[in-house]
């Protein structure tokens, strides 16, 4: 109970610092985006010009944000793959180590099989 618990706090706190952080991306693009439409409305260009510019500005930032969502779902996909193979990494190790016990087990009674049937031979010729 108290590990499920322990974890349950770890998740808290890295969703809530992941919120944290989404949050302080979002402030930063929304103020520079103002600072970008105050400079280009107040700028002394024609209307043609600074809607060129918006245009230009505007494709930009689509296609930094194509990219970085791009990248971060590549991330993601890393991230799961490592993971999956790492789960799969304990998996066999468990199942070596359990065969290996088996083994150990297995061994261990032949062993104390045999000591039986010696002393038990022993025995038997001191009786005799």
């Amino acid at each position: 109970m108290f590990l499920e618990d322990s974890l349950d706090l770890v998740s808290k706190e890295k969703r809530k610092n992941e919120s944290v952080k989404a949050a302080q991306k979002f402030a930063v693009a929304a103020v520079a985006t103002v600072g970008v439409a105050t400079g280009i409305l107040f700028a002394p260009k024609s209307g043609k010009e600074t809607r060129e510019d918006l245009k230009e500005k505007a494709v930009n930032t689509v296609e930094t944000i194509k990219d970085t969502v791009q990248k971060k779902a590549e991330a993601v996909k890393d991230s799961a793959a490592d993971a999956a193979q790492k789960a799969s990494n304990a998996i066999k190790d468990v199942h070596g180590k359990a065969e290996g016990v088996k083994k150990d087990i297995k061994g261990g009674f032949h062993d104390l099989k045999q000591d039986i049937h010696k002393t038990a031979e022993n025995i038997s010729n001191e009786l005799n």
